[in-house]
């Protein structure tokens, strides 16, 4: 896809970069890699790109060693879905990158998702970053860092097929989610997460220190 015929919504200090939900794109951790966003967007510094598409990762394509160690013996391919809602961030406001500190971000960016999905009447029961509706898991996620940015993947579920067998699975059509309505959704989460960031960002600038 030409990189021109994407969305982009500028939201100081980030770029919201919306795919064509027509062209489904695969998750498989090649969009954690640095610059990802600069090098098939064009768009350079902190980004949130989103697109929507299935989830394909094996162990080696993983960057959860917990995962790996308590998972690995139970499939080949540890994180698939058929059809997935999926944010990539990527920021450079810290240097050096801070793994610490993008766990935090990635606990936000959990807590904007469950709040706005409560906002829809759903019920729902949060471990770390993990959701879950009924006790079937929602979504995946994940942060790390590189030489100088820091990447967090969130995925969502929109269709509960195609993961693996162990994984007991729920999706946004599940929940009443209708598809006309994932995009806006998407939007919303991506502008609600740059507004929580900023307000800290602008609550460090007003405190004085002691």
């Amino acid at each position: 896809m030409d990189w021109k015929e994407m969305k982009t919504i500028n939201k100081p200090p980030y770029h919201i970069i919306v795919e064509d939900f027509a062209n489904h794109m695969i998750y498989d951790g090649s969009q954690l890699s640095s610059h990802f966003t600069a090098e098939k967007y064009g768009i350079i510094g902190d980004s949130i790109l989103v697109f929507r598409g299935g989830m394909k990762l094996s162990p080696k394509e993983m960057v959860d060693i917990k995962d790996i160690l308590r998972e690995s013996h139970l499939s080949n391919i540890l994180i698939s879905s058929d059809d997935s809602l999926h944010f990539i961030i990527e920021e450079f406001d810290i240097q050096p990158p801070n793994m610490e500190l993008e766990y935090y971000r990635l606990r936000i960016l959990a807590y904007t998702v469950i709040d706005i999905l409560k906002e829809k009447s759903i019920e729902i029961e949060r471990k770390g970053t993990d959701i879950f509706v009924d006790g079937k898991k929602l979504n995946v996620g994940i942060a790390t860092v590189g030489v100088s940015s820091s990447k967090i993947h969130f995925g969502i579920n929109i269709l509960s097929t195609g993961v693996p067998e162990h994984v007991q699975a729920i999706g946004l059509a599940d929940l009443g989610v209708k598809t006309e309505e994932i995009q806006s959704l998407a939007i919303q989460i991506a502008e609600k997460y740059v507004s929580e960031i900023s307000r800290i960002k602008e609550d460090i600038a007003k405190t004085r220190t002691i």
